[in-house]
Parts: C-alpha cells; sequence; structure tokens
C-alpha cells in the first residue's frame, strides 16, 4: 500500500474554486427567465459552461493535494474527456432547471440526475486518467455512498436556486446557501470518491501522460479561465442592468412628459397643454386682429354619480362624455379638461353662429343617455362661452366671464349654453373678508392638523400618518386647504402657519411616543415658499430638539417641482435633512415636469406617487405602465413608493402586485383629527383594513373626500 498525504491548502482551494464556480453559474442562471432570447441562451451556455469548468477544476485541484512517493502522470484525453463530461452535463442539468418560471418536480428530478451523474462521471473518468506504477482497489461501498451524496447534494443546490428565484429579497442568501450546498457537494463527492480508492505500489512504471508540475498548470490555467469568466459575465451583467434602468428612466421620462400634457382618464388635453396652446393663440390674435372663443363646460349634478354609483362609475360617465365631445370637434380646436366634470374649449377663427352651432350640437350630443349599472343615467352639461376681444383682453379674464356665464346656466337648472354678457356675472365672493379671517384664524387656534394613516402593503400595519391641514372656519365649518391656500399665499401668511404645522407635527410625534407609539412617522408637507426660506432646515432641527423627537420619524415632503425648480439649492437643502436624519419624500410625484435623471441625484428616500395616476389605474393601460416604471425605477434607486388616493381593493391589490411599499386613501381610513385617533387604532387593531367599520366620523367624509 501506497501512503498517501494531503495538502489542506490546496483541499481549501479546491473548495473555494467549486464554490465560487456553483455561485457564478446560478447567478447566469437566475437571469435566464428575465432575458430576451437570445441573451437567454448565452446565460445557459455560461451557467452550464462555468459550473462545468469549475466543477472539473475543483477535481483536479483535489488531485494536485494528493501526495504519493512515487511519480505521477495523467492521461490527457481521459482529463480531456472528464473536461467535457463535466460542461457538456452542467449545461444540460442547468438548462432543463432554468426553462420554465418555476421549476417543475419532473424536471428538478432529471436536473439533478443530470447534473449528479455528470460530477460522478467526471470524477471517476478523472482518476481512470491517472497513470501510475501499481493498482487501484475500489471500496464499493464508499463508491454508491459517493453516487448517493452527489444525487441528493445536486437536488438540493438546484432546488435553493430556481424554485426560490421568486423571492427577489431572499434571492441572493439563496444563491449563496445553494453554491455552499453545490461546492459541498463537488467537494464531498470528490472526496469520498477519493477515500474508495486504495493505492498499490507493485507494477510496472507507467509514463507517458501530463506530469503533475503539466496538470498544475492546465488546473492553474482552467481556474483562471473560470475566475476571467466571472469578472466577464459580472462587466456583461453590470452593463445590462444600467442599460436597462437607463431605459426605463428614458421610458418613465417620456411618459411623465406625456402625462404632463394629456388627461390620464380621457386621453384629452390637461390644462398645462391648454395653457400653452391658449398663449400661442393669444399672440396669433393680437397679431392678426382675429378672433377666438373660450367655452367652459361642466357636467351637471355630477358628483351625485360619484356619490350614488362610485368614482368608476363617475369615469366611465366622463369618459363617455369627452368621446361625445371630440365627436363634435375639428382638427383646429382643442378640448381639454380641466379636473373633475369640467372641460374648456378652444375655438379659433370663429363666428357667433359657428359658436351657437357648435355648443348647441354639443349639449344635444352630451345630454343622450348611457347605460350604466343596469340602469340608464342621463346626463347633461352646461356651457358658457366668452370671445377675445369681446369679452376679455387677457386669458384670465376670458377664462373668468365664460365661467361666469356658465355657472349662470347652472344656477338656473343646467341642460342648456349662453354667450358672456354683463348681466350674467354672479355676484363675487369677498375675498377680502376671507382674508381678514385668515388673519385672525392662526391666533384664535382655528387652524387643526387632521391625520391620515399610511399602511405597510404586506403587513397591512400602520407605519405613519399623514397631516393634512384644516380650518376649522367659526361660520363655515370645516374648510379644506383649496379653499383658502390661495389667501394665504397672497397675504404672505403661508410661511407662518407652515412654521405651525411644523411645531404641531413635533408636538403629536411627542405625544405618541407618550402613549408607547414611538414606532408612528408623520410625513408633513412643505410649500415653495417655505421650502425657499434659509432657516428652514434649523427650524424644523430645533423643533424636533424641542420636543424630544427622533429625526427619522419625521418626513418631510416637497413636490417635484419645487426640488427641480433650483436644482443647486434643493439639493443643499435636501442634504442637510438627510445628514440630519429626517426622512425625505418627492409629492404627487408622476404629474409634472420631472427629470428622472435629475431627480436620482436628489437624497430623497419616498416617492409618493399622484392620486391621479391611482384612481383609474385598472382601467387606463397607461397608468398602468407609468405605475410601474415608478415603481421598478423608485426601487432601483433604494426609495419606497407611496401610494395616495387608494379606494378599491382592485387598486390595493394592482399596487401590491406591482411592488407598491405604503398606501394611503379611504379604503382604508378618511383623515381625521386627533381626538379621533384613539379610535383609529382601536378599529385597526380589530380589523387593520376596515375602514368601513372603524367609526370614524362617517358625517365628515363627503365633506373631505376631495382631499
Amino acid at each position: 500500500m501506497v501512503l498517501v498525504t494531503w495538502d489542506p491548502i490546496l483541499i481549501g482551494v479546491s473548495f473555494i474554486v467549486a464554490f465560487i464556480a456553483s455561485f457564478v453559474a446560478l447567478d447566469c442562471a437566475a437571469k435566464i427567465t428575465s432575458s430576451a432570447r437570445k441573451i437567454a441562451f448565452f446565460w445557459r451556455v455560461s451557467a452550464g459552461a462555468t459550473l462545468g469548468i469549475g466543477i472539473w477544476s475543483m477535481h483536479f485541484i483535489g488531485m494536485l493535494a494528493m501526495k504519493m512517493t512515487m511519480p505521477v502522470y495523467y492521461d490527457f484525453s481521459l482529463t480531456l474527456i472528464s473536461l467535457l463530461v463535466a460542461v457538456i452535463c452542467a449545461i444540460a442539468a442547468i438548462n432543463i432547471a432554468a426553462s420554465g418560471n418555476t421549476l417543475a418536480p419532473k424536471r428538478w428530478l432529471l436536473a439533478s440526475a443530470i447534473l449528479s451523474a455528470g460530477v460522478i462521471t467526471m470524477h471517476y473518468t478523472g482518476m481512470s486518467a491517472l497513470l501510475m506504477p501499481g493498482t487501484i482497489s475500489w471500496s464499493k461501498t464508499l463508491i454508491v455512498l459517493s453516487i448517493l451524496v452527489a444525487l441528493l447534494a445536486s437536488g438540493s443546490a438546484l432546488w435553493l436556486a430556481f424554485s426560490l428565484r421568486q423571492r427577489n429579497k431572499q434571492a441572493l442568501s439563496n444563491r449563496i446557501a445553494a453554491a455552499g450546498v453545490m461546492g459541498m457537494a463537488v467537494a464531498a463527492v470528490h472526496y469520498i470518491g477519493m477515500a474508495a480508492a486504495t493505492f498499490s505500489g507493485h507494477g510496472e512504471s507507467l509514463a507517458g501522460g501530463m506530469s503533475e508540475q503539466g496538470l498544475a498548470f492546465w488546473v492553474s490555467a482552467t481556474t483562471l479561465l473560470l475566475l476571467g469568466m466571472m469578472l466577464f459575465f459580472s462587466m456583461i451583467d453590470s452593463q445590462v442592468r444600467t442599460t436597462r434602468l437607463a431605459e426605463n428612466l428614458q421610458q418613465l421620462n417620456l411618459q411623465l412628459e406625456r402625462q404632463s400634457r394629456y388627461d390620464a382618464l380621457t386621453g384629452l388635453a390637461n390644462r398645462i397643454q391648454m395653457e400653452v396652446r391658449l398663449e400661442e393663440c393669444l399672440q396669433r390674435a393680437q397679431q392678426i386682429r382675429s378672433t377666438f372663443a373660450l367655452i367652459v363646460m361642466d357636467i351637471d349634478r355630477f358628483r351625485q354619480v360619484n356619490d350614488t354609483l362610485g368614482h368608476a362609475a363617475g369615469d366611465r360617465l366622463l369618459m363617455a362624455a369627452a368621446n361625445r365631445l371630440s365627436a363634435r370637434l375639428n382638427p383646429k380646436m382643442l378640448l381639454a379638461r380641466l379636473g373633475n366634470d369640467e372641460f374648456i374649449l378652444l375655438v379659433p377663427d370663429t363666428s357667433d353662429a359657428e359658436i351657437a352651432e357648435l355648443t348647441a350640437g354639443i349639449v344635444e350630443a352630451v345630454r343622450r343617455p348611457i347605460y350604466e349599472g343596469g340602469q340608464l343615467l342621463y346626463m347633461s352639461l352646461s356651457a358658457g362661452v366668452a370671445f377675445y376681444p369681446r369679452h376679455g383682453e387677457s386669458l384670465h379674464e376670458l377664462r373668468l366671464n365664460a365661467n361666469s356665464a356658465m355657472t349662470t346656466i347652472k344656477r338656473h337648472g343646467g341642460n342648456n349654453w349662453a354667450i358672456y354678457h354683463q348681466q350674467t356675472m354672479q355676484p363675487a365672493i369677498s375675498m377680502g373678508q376671507v382674508q381678514q379671517d385668515l388673519l385672525d384664524a392662526l391666533a384664535l387656534g382655528q387652524f387643526e392638523l387632521w391625520y391620515q394613516p399610511i399602511y405597510h402593503t404586506h403587513t397591512e400595519q400602520i407605519r405613519g400618518f399623514e397631516a393634512l391641514l384644516r380650518w376649522r372656519h367659526p361660520d363655515k365649518g370645516i374648510l379644506l386647504p383649496e379653499a383658502f391656500l390661495p389667501a394665504l399665499e397672497k397675504n404672505g401668511q403661508i410661511v407662518p402657519v407652515g412654521h405651525w404645522i411644523i411645531e404641531q407635527a413635533c408636538r403629536q410625534l411627542q405625544s405618541w411616543a407618550t402613549e408607547g407609539r414611538d414606532e408612528l412617522t408623520l410625513s408633513i408637507s412643505l410649500s415653495a415658499t417655505q421650502f425657499a426660506q434659509e432657516d428652514i432646515h434649523a427650524r424644523v432641527c430645533a423643533a424636533l430638539e424641542q420636543h424630544t423627537v427622533p429625526p427619522s420619524r419625521l418626513n418631510i415632503k416637497i413636490v417635484e417641482s419645487i426640488a427641480l425648480n433650483n436644482p443647486e439649492r434643493s439639493l443643499r437643502v435636501l442634504t442637510e435633512f438627510m445628514r440630519s436624519g429626517v426622512t425625505l419624500s418627492i409629492d404627487n410625484f408622476g404629474t409634472g415636469y420631472a427629470n428622472v435623471m435629475l431627480l436620482k441625484e436628489l437624497p430623497v428616500q419616498e416617492l409618493k406617487i399622484n392620486r391621479s395616476l391611482i384612481k383609474d389605474i385598472r382601467f387606463n393601460g397607461k397608468n398602468m405602465a407609468i405605475v410601474t416604471n415608478i415603481i421598478e425605477v423608485a426601487h432601483a434607486m433604494h426609495m419606497d413608493v407611496v401610494a395616495q388616493g387608494v379606494e378599491t381593493p382592485e387598486q390595493k391589490y394592482l399596487l401590491a402586485s406591482l411592488g407598491c411599499d405604503l398606501m394611503q386613501g379611504f379604503l382604508f381610513a378618511p383623515p381625521v383629527p386627533a381626538n379621533e385617533l384613539s379610535v383609529l387604532f382601536t378599529s385597526t387593531a380589530a380589523q387593520p383594513l376596515a375602514a368601513s367599520d372603524n367609526g370614524l366620523s362617517a358625517a365628515l367624509l363627503p365633506e373631505i373626500k376631495n382631499q
């Protein structure tokens, strides 16, 4: 019997090579299902070749680790055959395992059998390549054991790598575990197989093959090739990921650009595009002294449809109205939806007679009933017309007068139209009185913060709240921001009210911590004027310190237009907030002119998708594509995504399937004042997402649902 010793360093190297090869191969295989056909073929061959070369290198490094007291040579042909067997079987096994989105039992068993057969065949073919004086006797028990180990370990590695690959958050750990199992399997087969062999020193000396030095050269070259392949694959994968992200960013930018010019529900022009076209039309009319008409239209009693049949029925009603309006137009006209049920039509180069015929036809076309929800709905329209320059020489004056004519028609029952004249003017609302009331509102403590919960998508637990401003007017009751924010901006009170919101938010966070709810976060908005204040960062930090609130519990929101208006200053201020530990969020993302390539430079942790994109995501393929891309790009930039305005289970399901992280909306709970939060916490503990059973200010829902 020949005395055999082992080099422990080479044994360790052999396992490391097997582990690296297995990891790279399985990583390549994971890219097969998400790649195009030609690229998938490349990853299939690459994965199999890498694994086969790694198994072969490990085997012969293990052979070199075996030291005997006699000269040893290796048959070149058998050595080459063992390499080919390992590569072919590995390619076949990985192709079979990766040929579907899930690993079916039959394919798993077949792939495991082929891979284990390749490992065993390669090993014993490699052992047969050994040329030495003497003979080798074999232990059948250990040979059978090595076969069983190869089969079980190959099956385990393939299962770990492929059956769990859909779990994206655990993909890396699964792949590492699979590579470890595969590496140990190959090492176990090799060293059990080596233990099955007993070497005898009797017999004639054999030569003519490769020496150990020659084998060491080829094994080293092959190992270097393996490592080179690993680097090459990594570079290719990095390039592919970069290209894919760039394409997604470009596609998202194009979609956002279109979204900024067209209404998501109806496909009509939106307010921004109409403003541009109106300016062009006004300039042209001033130059050539022509006239044009502006028609403002509003669907009568539209809110009743939303309240009785739901928003989905209301959306279908709006689309029907948009289609009927569009059918009456010619190419020179531009129809836009300004929001909710309000439309505006620009008619260049026209006369009173043409407008009378057009507007009467529009009113008549919309009047036809629509079948919805098993019943006929009778829809009607009110329209007001203003001519340039007869009814105004500025766009603001024209819109105001056309709207005045339309409002007068609505006051008289709707379903008609009128051209503006002085007698149709409504009594103006006293903005002076509103501004005077606002001057006293802050001092009298009439402002309140209401809180709407934000839920984790998967755990369905409250992550935190969004703080929303309300004005409890002594005569008019609870007023929403759109009723008084313009006046706040105009009289310069937006900054002191904004500072009050910061203080109140920090005080509320401190109150929650006292109640043992120190895990809750609170999100507040900064207006453009407030964000422009040089001391805004210091003021927020002072409020947090005064109320001993950890900065991470406060979420600062700004809209994308503020963030990108002055990128250099925005980056500086947001970086200061980020370094302080405050969470930063871009609000109402997806409705402006945001350049995503610039946005990625800002240190924000959250994107809040605008509710207009969520509203009809179930029926609007464009919105679905935009939301999908927003989520993918945000996750690529390591941002969380919050969906606002979730109102139906279908929206919740679609957003969850797209990977949205957080949600808020009336499906879960409306905004409520601070004194009703205890009811919300109690109802959430009993039934987390049962907004309809939480007993929260049911009488207030119609009043605040537009927020």
